[in-house]
C-alpha cells in the first residue's frame, strides 16, 4: 500500500530510543576490531595524498548558452562575473548547453549569485523530462546584497559517460530570478563509482563520509534491525575514512530505514548515534519505485547531512544542511540553545528540548524548570483565544516540543503555531514572522533553521506546506538513494 501521511510523520518523529540485547560481542565492526578495543577513531593521515578532483573538459562560460533548447524570451546575458553572466533565469524555464563532456564526472561546480536564497535548478542530460536527471543545484541563502556577489556551489551528480546536451531547468526561487550564473565546471573526484550492480529487487543506498574524520555507519530498518548482520545476528558497522563510500543493497520495500553514523561505536551504556538519516523505500505492485526521505533534526544535531534521490521523476531532489563539520561543531559549542550539549556516538551534539523534557535521564537537570515550561503561557492563551478549536487539555510545553498527545499529535497547525510563536497568525506563510513576534517560541527549532535552512526541526515543521520550511520528498522512478555526512567537508 502507498505510504500514508501518518507513516511519513512517524519517520520524521522516530526517537533515538532503542532496545539493546547484547552480549560481550554485542556489535560487529566490518574491519573485525574486537569488541573490547573500541576507541574513538581519528582521521587517517595516509589519505593526505589522495587524488584531488580533476576537471573534465574545460570551464563552460554560462553566457555561451544555445538559443535552440533554451526557453524563448527567458534568460539574457549581462555584465558581472568573468565579463558576462546569465540573468533572468526563472521557474519552469530551461537553459541549453550543447556538447558537454560528462565522461568520469561525478561533481559539478557552479558560480552563482542572488540577493536572496531559495533558487533551485535541476541538471538534465539530453532532454528535460525524457533525458537523465543527473543532479540539482540550489542556493540556500543570499550570496550578498546585489546580483554580482558570486559564490561557488559544488554538487554531486550521477555519473554518465560521453558527450551530451546539458539542460538547467528552474524549479524554485526565493524571489523572481533563481540566480545569476557565471560559469560551471564538471569534475572527476577520483572515486570509482561504476553503475551499481545490486541484486534484483534492491535499491543501491550509497553512504559517503566527507567529514574530516572516520565514521562507522550502519543501516537499520524496523525494530532497529541491521540490514547487514553477522552470523550471530548482530549489526555490522562499516568503517568509512574521510572521502570513502559504501553502497548497501537495500530491499525495494524497506520501511523506517535509518543510516546511523558514529565516531565511537555504540555500546549498551552509550547506544546513541552521532547523526542519522531516515528514509522509506516502497515498490507498489505494478507501480514505480518510490524513495521517501527527508532531512530531520527533531532529536538532536550532530553532523551536517545531504540526502539525494536519484530517479526519473522531477521530485527526485537533493536536500541538505550544507555547513562544514567544523562550522557545525562551532555552532554546537557556542550557540546550542539552553546549552543542551551532550556526548553521543563519540561527538558533541545539541539536544532537542523534546528529548530533554520527556526522557527520564534528564529529570534531575535544574534547567528543566525553565526549558520545559517555556511555552505554558502561550498554550493557555491559545486555548483562551480559540475556545473549542485550540484544545490542549492537559498538554504542556513538552508536548508542544514533541507534537505529541494529548492534542498536539493530531494538530499540526497548533503545534507549529506554538513552536514558532505564531498563535496570533497560525496559518501564516510569512516566514519572516516565524520566531519573530515577541512571543515565546522553541529556541532549538529556530536555531536549527538558522544553521540548516529548510529541514525538519520539529515533527510538524512542514505546516503549512506553502511556507517551504521543510519537506518530505518522494522520488518516483527511484534508482538510488545517496546519503552524505558533512557534504561541505
Amino acid at each position: 500500500m502507498p505510504i500514508t501521511k501518518m507513516q511519513k510523520r512517524e519517520v520524521v518523529r522516530r526517537s533515538w530510543k532503542t532496545a539493546w540485547c547484547v552480549g560481550a560481542a554485542g556489535w560487529m565492526m566490518a574491519t573485525g576490531v574486537a569488541c573490547g578495543s573500541a576507541s574513538e577513531t581519528v582521521e587517517d593521515s595516509s589519505l593526505a595524498g589522495a587524488a584531488q578532483p580533476v576537471i573534465v573538459g574545460s570551464r563552460i562560460q554560462a553566457e555561451n548558452w544555445s538559443a535552440s533548447g533554451t526557453t524563448p524570451g527567458g534568460v539574457f546575458n549581462e555584465g558581472g562575473g568573468e565579463g558576462q553572466s546569465v540573468a533572468g533565469f526563472q521557474v519552469n524555464e530551461q537553459i541549453h548547453y550543447p556538447s558537454v563532456n560528462f565522461t568520469g564526472a561525478d561533481q559539478m561546480q557552479f558560480r552563482i549569485a542572488a540577493p536572496y536564497g531559495g533558487g533551485k535548478a535541476e541538471i538534465w542530460a539530453d532532454a528535460v523530462g525524457s533525458g537523465t536527471k543527473v543532479g540539482t543545484v540550489d542556493l540556500p541563502s543570499a550570496t550578498g546584497t546585489d546580483w554580482n556577489s558570486f559564490i561557488t556551489r559544488t554538487v554531486s551528480i550521477t555519473e554518465i559517460s560521453g558527450t551530451h546536451s546539458l539542460y538547467l531547468k528552474g524549479v524554485a526561487t526565493g524571489g523572481d530570478w533563481l540566480f545569476k550564473l557565471d560559469w560551471f565546471e564538471l569534475y572527476d573526484t577520483g572515486e570509482s563509482n561504476p553503475p551499481p550492480t545490486n541484486p534484483p529487487g534492491t535499491i543501491p543506498m550509497k553512504v559517503t563520509n566527507k567529514c574530516p574524520f572516520t565514521l562507522s555507519v550502519a543501516l537499520t530498518g524496523v525494530g532497529d534491525v541491521g540490514l547487514e548482520r553477522d552470523s550471530a545476528g548482530k549489526t555490522i558497522y562499516r568503517t568509512l575514512a574521510s572521502g570513502q563510500s559504501y553502497t548497501y543493497a537495500t530491499p525495494e520495500n524497506y520501511p523506517s530505514g535509518r543510516v546511523s553514523a558514529y565516531k565511537v561505536l555504540p555500546s549498551p551504556t552509550s547506544p546513541r548515534e552521532l547523526e542519522k538519516a531516515e528514509f522509506t523505500l516502497e515498490k507498489p505492485s505494478g507501480g514505480s519505485q518510490l524513495l521517501h526521505y527527508n532531512l530531520t533534526y527533531v532529536d538532536h544535531v550532530g553532523l551536517p547531512m545531504q540526502i539525494t534521490g536519484v530517479g526519473t521523476g522531477s521530485s527526485c531532489v537533493q536536500v541538505q544542511c550544507n555547513k562544514t563539520a567544523s562550522a557545525m561543531q562551532s555552532a554546537i559549542d557556542t550557540q546550542c540553545p539552553d546549552s543542551l550539549r551532550y556526548t553521543m556516538g563519540g561527538g558533541t551534539i545539541c539536544l532537542a528540548p523534546r528529548s530533554f523534557c520527556l526522557d527520564g535521564e534528564y529529570a534531575s537537570d535544574s534547567r528543566r524548570g525553565t526549558v520545559c515550561s517555556r511555552l505554558d503561557g502561550e498554550i493557555a492563551r491559545c486555548a483562551s483565544k480559540y475556545p473549542g478549536v485550540c484544545n490542549p487539555g492537559t498538554a504542556k510545553t513538552p508536548q508542544v516540543y514533541a507534537c505529541s498527545a494529548p492534542f498536539f499529535d493530531q494538530s499540526a497547525k497548533w503545534c507549529a503555531a506554538l513552536t514558532r510563536g505564531m498563535v496570533d497568525a497560525p496559518d501564516s506563510t510569512t516566514v519572516s514572522q516565524y520566531y519573530n513576534t515577541g512571543k515565546p517560541y522553541n529556541l532549538y527549532a529556530k536555531w536549527v533553521h538558522d544553521q540548516c535552512g529548510a529541514v525538519y526541526s520539529f515533527p510538524y515543521d512542514d505546516y503549512p506546506m506553502a511556507a517551504n520550511q521543510a519537506g518530505f520528498y518522494t522520488c518516483t522512478g527511484g534508482q538510488q538513494l545517496n546519503v552524505t555526512f558533512c557534504p561541505a567537508g
